[in-house]
């Protein structure tokens, strides 16, 4: 195996905690070689020398195409990632972006524009597709095994405990959105992959001129409709809920391969664990679960190298990411403040007043 040579351009807190170790494994098994890394701190770069002895270490974009890289990772804050996920692709450089793709729709559509323009492969790195409980759900969805979907809803959310290197996540100098745009980029993505852009949207934060910590999406379907409640601050059940005709499926944000599933009118519910599918059903019984967090990571970017090596399609191409995107372009576009029963009317009256929207 010809191992790909691999650029990262950022070594914040996804690289250290995500990507390094991913990368490491793969080059432990031959399929990639980490030629660069990238960030304008040296005691970024220096926390990945003892990881990555053989790659250079740079502290601006510049230098990147002089290490040849195959593919580069741009895991560097979302403000930077349509100017540097453009500069590579018209240097000729296919990218896997990290979440969100791009502040707003504009930049990613030109993100878009200039992979078709070059022919260069343009991953988003919206992993939890690569999760196989959601694969699964979403295939039960599809087929209409369990009746026609009633409702869905979903509740994302703690205290905030990342390991940010800078304070860009809360500064609306630095980001267009506060958790909507941070975690809901995940859970919009989902929803539209499970069911579609939603003909009605309804939505409400509590931003009083800043960035939103908590924040409400309804959606409708028409047969059916659906709600996303995100927070920073608050400790929220983490459970993404489908409620079918038949029966009700239930994922929790941490598990990469299990989901819940009760049938109505039965007394148990099952926690199903998905596991590789056996050559001889009659015969073979199930090993070893599908992939655990790490193992979807991983899968994501040996998802990028078979693009790159022209072996496979991009799994979550730019088109993708834009669809999240646009649906959190259009729930600020229809922004209304979120109430909060704590504060008395007076209070309510005002802090609606600071961010510019009604009650």
């Amino acid at each position: 195996m010809t191992p790909i040579r691999i650029g990262l351009a950022g070594c914040g807190a996804i690289s250290e905690t995500y990507y390094a170790p991913a990368l490491r494994e793969l080059e432990r098994t031959g399929e990639v070689q980490v030629v660069a890394l990238m960030d304008p701190s040296p005691e970024r770069t220096a926390l990945f020398k003892d990881g990555f002895p053989g790659a250079s270490f740079l502290g601006g974009l510049a230098g990147m195409s002089k290490a040849r890289p195959d593919l580069v990772i741009v895991a560097s804050p979302p403000r930077f990632h349509a100017e540097q996920t453009v500069a590579l692709l018209k240097a000729g450089i296919p990218v896997l972006c990290e979440k969100p793709m791009a502040n707003t729709v504009a930049e990613a559509e030109e993100m878009a524009a200039a992979a078709r323009d070059s022919g260069k492969a343009l991953a988003i790195g919206l992993f939890r597709r690569f999760f196989p409980a959601l694969r699964a759900m979403r295939e039960i969805i599809a087929r209409g095994s369990l009746g026609p979907v009633r409702s869905f809803s979903i509740a994302e959310g703690g205290v905030f405990g990342w390991p940010a290197q800078s304070a860009s996540f809360f500064q609306k100098a630095s980001s267009k959105g506060g958790v909507l745009l941070d975690a809901g980029v995940h859970a919009l993505d989902i929803v539209q992959w499970w069911f579609g852009e939603p003909s009605e949207l309804a939505y409400a934060d509590d931003a009083m001129g800043g960035l939103e910590a908590n924040c409400r999406v309804e959606m409708g379907y028409g047969a059916f409709s659906g709600q996303v409640q995100l927070s920073r601050d608050t400790q929220l059940a983490n459970r993404y809920v489908v409620q079918c005709e038949k029966a009700w499926m239930a994922w929790n944000p941490l598990e990469t391969n299990r989901f819940e599933l009760q049938f109505e009118g039965t007394g148990q519910a099952l926690a199903v664990m998905t596991h590789p599918s056996p050559p001889d059903k009659y015969r073979t019984r199930l090993k070893t679960p599908d992939a655990d967090f790490y193992g979807c990571f991983i899968n994501q970017l040996r998802n990028a190298r078979a693009a790159v090596l022209g072996e496979e399609e991009v799994f979550i191409p730019a088109e993708e990411g834009i669809k999240s995107l646009r649906l959190i372009e259009r729930c600020y576009g229809e922004r209304k403040f979120l109430e909060m029963p704590w504060l008395s009317e007076r209070e309510n009256r005002q802090a609606a007043a600071l961010a510019g929207g009604d009650l």
